[in-house]
């Protein structure tokens, strides 16, 4: 009797399996929106074959969930609840996998839900509870039927959509994996030598201001007059770019000017970089003020820059609503603390606004650029994240003029910039936001320093946040070092220019030159040219990802 129960039950499920794979390959056909260009027939075969065998395999990974459960109780009054609960769970979470995927061009995984809005867990809910009504009418339909039909799939190794358009690199697979397989690992080595710094008194202060989201083109009299101004008598870098399109790898990149791809062996440690370790030996104050939760899992700032720094103040409370609320409290406390320090003793100021990134100007806060009637929606966002810009400007305006009240723009090196850029779809390929690509408009930002003795000017060389570090510690702190000791950049004020550059975010990495950008995936690796566009018929550039190979182990053991 049992063994008879149990054959049904595993017929049953094997049918059920064969279902939700059909299912789930429905749900699934919104990722293939985004990778038509193909090319050859012989890439139509494999995405068949390899598209219906992965959605057959995670349906059949349920199954094999309901296994040990039939053959131990094969009663249908327990295994049909059980498999209709996991596989509502899981069409329910690809489907919103897919809806993350066409907004953000990344997959859920445990980082990144972490980022999802309580409302998109609200809409996740609603998705089961539909998915069980669906689940459980189709557990009803297949325990009715007696025929089975074995299903062998064929599968690759497709770890997720994105890979699709990877068909079209020659060999791909094959000659990029390898390398990232020989990334050194180990301990920290860093830096590579002890720092020989002599700073010649008197120290000046330092003042880092990050607009969290601005991009490069925002920097104008009309988004952001009170910078534009400011930057009239400072030197404005024209092509500079951050070292991710998301805050991790941004904010990691300035303070350290390293790629992002050691972020976790620093985190692991809580080791800051040696621009902090200065800044504490010298006896600077620091002020630090954060309005965005830097200080969360996700981008860390406590476990790496700010990392061993006591008393560090970790959140933003605001009696104002929203993140210009918090923007605006932000100031206010700077005030606070900047009008109780020691005079007498140099400071490191960092100030980090939010309001830009989250798009949140205000309650009726007037848009500096005007949008006619009948404007696409990527425009009329684009206009309310200028307001957004145009407000956190004001903020940094009158921090800006209590420095030059107290005589103190003199005496302080002032840094403004952005932890990386934002998108607008400029492309028309879906890209918004950030975190989405390694496009131009998510990672340029601007970068204004006014530093004290130096002219104004402008420059129009390729410059990055790897820069930042380097200049501080040469021209603060007096380090004799060769940058390449601790960072992966040089001086802002040499004649150097970067000719490629590491971006990360999360998961993967590019290598971005001039003219095309590399993209480097979980089993391969695409190319897309300047306007972010796939290439047909790549070539892989080599010499360029080798140097970016070894620039990400140099500092392991």
């Amino acid at each position: 009797m049992a063994v008879s129960a149990r054959r049904r039950l595993l017929r049953w499920g094997s049918w059920f399996a064969v279902a939700n794979g059909a299912l789930m390959a429905v749900v699934g056909l919104r990722y293939l929106w985004y990778y038509c260009a193909l090319g050859p027939s012989f890439a139509w075969i494999y995405v068949i074959i390899a598209y219906v065998g992965h959605f057959s395999a995670l349906a059949c990974l349920v199954f094999l969930l309901k296994v040990p459960l039939i053959a131990l109780i094969p009663r249908p009054r327990l295994v049909l609840p059980l498999g209709v609960f996991l596989a509502s769970a899981g069409v329910s979470l690809l489907l919103l996998d897919t809806l993350v995927f066409a907004e953000n061009r990344y997959h859920l995984g445990v980082l990144t839900a972490s980022l999802l809005a309580p409302e998109t867990w609200a809409f996740l809910a609603l998705y089961f509870l539909v998915g069980l009504a669906i689940e459980a009418m189709l557990a009803g339909w297949v325990w009715k039927r007696t025929a089975f039909t074995r299903y062998l799939p064929l599968y690759f190794p497709f770890q997720e959509p994105r890979t699709l358009a990877k068909l079209r690199a020659p060999g791909g697979q094959h000659r990029l994996v390898p390398a990232r397989g020989r990334l050194a690992e180990g301990e920290l080595h860093y830096p590579l030598a002890p720092l020989r710094c002599e700073p010649h008194p008197p120290l000046l202060n330092v003042l880092l201001v990050v607009i969290d989201g601005m991009r490069a083109d925002a920097l104008t009299s009309m988004a952001a007059p009170r910078l534009t101004a400011f930057a009239s008598g400072a030197v404005q870098f024209d092509q500079h770019f951050s070292g991710g399109n998301v805050s991790r790898p941004g904010m990691f990149s300035l303070f350290y000017g390293l790629p992002a791809t050691y972020w976790h062996a620093f985190a692991n440690f809580d080791q800051p970089p040696v621009l902090m370790d200065l800044f504490r030996q010298h006896g600077y104050q620091l002020g630090v003020f954060a309005s965005a939760p830097v200080y969360s899992k996700v981008v860390g700032l406590d476990r790496t820059a700010l990392a061993r720094i006591p008393n560090l103040r970790r959140e933003t409370v605001s009696p104002y609503p929203g993140r210009s609320g918090k923007d605006r409290t932000l100031t206010e406390e700077w005030f606070a603390w900047f009008g109780g320090r020691d005079p007498s003793r140099a400071f490191f100021g960092f100030l980090y606004y939010d309001a830009a990134v989250g798009i949140e100007p205000p309650q009726n806060y007037p848009v500096p650029v005007p949008v006619p009637p009948g404007a696409s929606k990527p425009r009329r966002l684009h206009a309310r994240y200028l307001s957004a810009v145009h407000y956190v400007d004001s903020l940094v305006g009158q921090v800006l003029d209590d420095l030059d009240r107290r005589k103190l723009l003199d005496r302080t090196v002032v840094i403004v910039t952005s932890d990386h850029g934002m998108q607008f779809d400029e492309y028309g390929l879906g890209f918004d936001g950030h975190g989405t690509g390694f496009t131009r408009s998510q990672l340029q930002t601007p970068l204004v320093i006014r530093w004290p003795g130096r002219p104004p000017g402008r420059v129009d060389r390729r410059t990055s946040h790897f820069d930042v570090a380097p200049t501080l510690l040469t021209g603060l702190f007096g380090c004799a070092n060769p940058p390449t000791d601790y960072a992966s950049g040089h001086g802002l004020f040499t004649d150097r220019q970067w000719d490629w550059l590491i971006a990360t975010d999360y998961t993967d990495y590019a290598v971005v030159e001039p003219a095309q950008v590399t993209v480097v995936l979980a089993g391969g690796y695409e190319i897309r040219d300047e306007n972010y566009r796939l290439v047909r018929h790549p070539t892989l550039p080599q010499e360029s990802l080798r140097a970016a190979l070894r620039e990400m182990s140099r500092f392991y053991r």
